[in-house]
């Protein structure tokens, strides 16, 4: 991989802190979304959005807000000439409501706010990485929760753009012998029939599941080669059947965040090349974390949290 392209996407100063970003492609477009205000989790934290044409960022603009409750993890998806733009909100991880607007004009203007799932807790939906679309025509949402005493993933089915869900079951995942709280914000792909599921875990490697139809239900959860640091991760299926990870490589539960990379695998997360540095600081306390990373066959395009007061934006020639 060359990267050939770098620039930084900066809020208005008045944004003190942006995290979680998301990235799409819409025709000759790109967006890229992500939560921002005066501190992740308090009640002014918004969804703002980018747009890239003619090799510049936009000014992000808010396109959401939680009506006194802050925004969390946007995640942008496009289905039926539709731009979907999901996000969570509320005070706490346990009680998040999964809100959706769609985008007729690629995300120019947005429909009203609604619950994905009425009256749910918790979250349904994409959590922090995009959905796929699999290969029967289903779209496959990587989807987790979280509570006080463990963390699981599950992935959310719809068949008709988003309009309606079925959630699927847990992947298993052994939480007697774990050291931390478990597993959550998946990233998906399909490989012929099978779905795969890399995941962030408290136990200082990312983990990795199997599903043979089509993501209802899924393989116990085992640990790859990877290390993870108990931070976001996202994977994309690259033209030849490679996976694209992008990662912190750092095996510590709440490990640091100064070193972001990425490594390939050639046989659906068997095994995996060593870590190629993508930014790495001096200072342990600089934070390169969440990643959010596409393709279009020939380019990679990749987000992610530069120390917490802009969003990294990067491009790869395959």
């Amino acid at each position: 991989m060359k990267e050939i392209f770098s620039q930084l996407i900066s809020p208005d100063p008045s944004i003190k802190a942006v995290h979680a970003s998301t990235v799409l492609k819409v025709g000759d477009r790109l967006l890229c979304a992500f939560f921002g205000g005066t501190k992740e989790g308090k009640d002014d934290v918004k969804i703002l959005l980018s747009a890239f044409e003619n090799n510049q960022w936009s000014k992000p603009e808010i396109i959401a807000s939680g009506n006194s409750e802050p925004c969390w993890n946007p995640v942008l998806f496009q289905c039926g000439g539709e731009t979907l733009l999901f996000y969570k909100t509320g005070k706490k991880i346990p009680e998040w409501k999964t809100m959706l607007k769609t985008s007729s004009d690629g995300g120019k203007t947005w429909s009203e706010a609604k619950e994905l799932v009425s009256g749910d807790k918790g979250g349904r939906g994409p959590v922090k990485n995009k959905p796929i679309m699999l290969s029967d025509g289903s779209i496959c949402a990587p989807a987790s929760i979280e509570t006080a005493d463990c963390w699981d993933c599950f992935t959310d089915i719809s068949r008709d753009c988003g309009k309606t869900w079925q959630r699927g079951s847990f992947v298993p995942f052994d939480h007697g012998t774990a050291q931390g709280l478990g597993v959550i914000q998946p990233t998906l792909w399909q490989d012929g029939e099978t779905v795969y599921m890399l995941m962030r875990s408290s136990e200082g490697k990312i983990f990795k599941s199997k599903s043979s139809d089509y993501g209802k239900t899924w393989e116990p959860a085992k640990e790859t080669q990877l290390p993870n640091n108990n931070s976001g991760i996202d994977c994309v299926r690259l033209a030849d059947g490679r996976i694209f990870v992008v990662y912190n490589p750092i095996s510590e539960n709440w490990g640091k965040r100064y070193i972001i990379g990425y490594s390939l695998s050639g046989d659906n997360a068997q095994s995996f090349t060593e870590c190629e540095i993508i930014e790495q600081s001096e200072n342990i306390f600089d934070e390169f974390s969440y990643p959010a990373v596409i393709t279009d066959g020939k380019l990679i395009y990749l987000t992610y949290t530069h120390n917490r007061k802009d969003v990294m934006f990067k491009i790869f020639e395959i």
